[in-house]
């Protein structure tokens, strides 16, 4: 099994620092806070700088930007320390910083918003979530808001927090809950997967088939969460939510379209022994085409939903993720002559039907 296909198959699975009777979300906004402060002064203290980047999030940060650019902790400071100065980084700047000093009041009056508001924040946010988690399902995680980076969320290994990072979405306090709703879904899927009971009889599993099969989790994953945090209710009275809601209406005008991209991925993924994983999944599941893939089980989501109602989706984060599409295809074939639903080919239907061998065995 490739390298590539263990690190994106392990990208959902955070682990919580314990269980409880209720979800328990903290909020750290401390690092955004220290960097928002720093930004509005002119000069920079270098043993200050090298304090705010010890923080818990800024350390975060700086391990998921050291890990695809390989700007580390003194670039996190020296850049910092130069934006903070001179009013630019000249040279490249891995850590946004440009970006969120030109975003740098609409950030504070999000982060003063979130500092005085958390427990209503928090709860607005479960209110989205709720309708889609089984009530039993008992996790304890942390929200870290951020200043600067290229991502917009990001987990990091097992650390039971979610971090996102906050400007690129401005004084945008809708958008903000969405996304936070999304990501933390996330949290609940890996909670969730960790009550199944495995088979252990995953060796002389071919590379073909666990790549296929990981696309599928990516399905349920991220598909999933894009329903359960479905942006395209937001209003548009923010640029962030005006950005998103144009996402979702691309990808809506194009169903067939997506579902025929999923496949062909797929059906390569399953039958062509040259197929790289990584490559794979960047088309389905990455910004560069649109996300393609989040959309697909999006669809498969809103129909189980409409037709078997919330809870049919709740009780998918306790089973294993290929029921995702296992379900979505009895659904379909118990409604023949319904035209709402896209359907998959019949080879497509044919290799999850293969796959279903491998169910609670990965």
């Amino acid at each position: 099994m490739k390298k590539t296909l263990l690190i994106l198959c392990a990208i959902f699975f955070v682990k919580t620092v314990g269980y409880s009777q209720q979800l328990n979300v903290s909020i750290d906004i401390e690092s955004a806070e220290a960097i928002t402060e720093l930004l509005s002064n002119k000069k920079a203290d270098t043993l200050q700088l090298r304090k705010v980047s010890k923080l818990y999030g800024n350390q975060l940060l700086i391990k998921k930007v050291k890990g695809y650019s390989g700007a580390g902790e003194d670039v996190f400071i020296n850049t910092l320390k130069e934006i903070i100065e001179t009013g630019t980084v000249k040279g490249n700047d891995e850590y946004n910083w440009k970006l969120v000093k030109s975003r740098l009041p609409e950030i504070k009056k999000l982060v003063a918003y979130i500092s005085s508001n958390k427990e209503k924040f928090i709860g607005e946010v479960k209110a989205i979530i709720e309708p889609y988690t089984p009530a039993d399902l008992s996790a304890t995680t942390k929200a870290c808001f951020l200043a600067g980076g290229g991502s917009l969320g990001f987990t990091i290994g097992d650390d039971p927090t979610f971090n996102v990072a906050l400007q690129k979405i401005g004084n945008d306090v809708n958008g903000l809950q969405y996304l936070v709703a999304h990501e933390l879904y996330h949290t609940l899927q890996g909670v969730g997967q960790r009550t199944r009971s495995y088979k252990k009889e995953s060796a002389g599993i071919s590379y073909a088939s666990k790549a296929s099969y990981y696309l599928l989790y990516n399905l349920w994953a991220e598909g999933i969460a894009n329903y359960v945090g479905d942006m395209s209710k937001l209003k548009k009275n923010a640029a962030f939510s005006e950005e998103q809601i144009a996402h979702y209406q691309k990808n809506k005008e194009r169903p067939y379209q997506n579902f025929q991209l999923f496949e062909a991925l797929l059906y390569r993924q399953f039958n062509d022994t040259s197929a790289d994983y990584q490559s794979s999944y960047d088309i389905a599941f990455s910004t560069a085409f649109d996300e393609t893939g989040y959309f697909v089980g999006y669809e498969m989501a809103r129909q189980i939903t409409k037709h078997k109602g919330n809870q049919a989706i709740a009780d998918l984060l306790t089973k294993d993720p290929i029921r995702f599409t296992i379900d979505y295809i009895s659904l379909y074939k118990s409604r023949p002559d319904d035209k709402s639903f896209i359907r998959f080919s019949k080879s497509v239907e044919d290799i999850v039907s293969k796959l279903m061998e491998l169910e609670n065995k990965l």
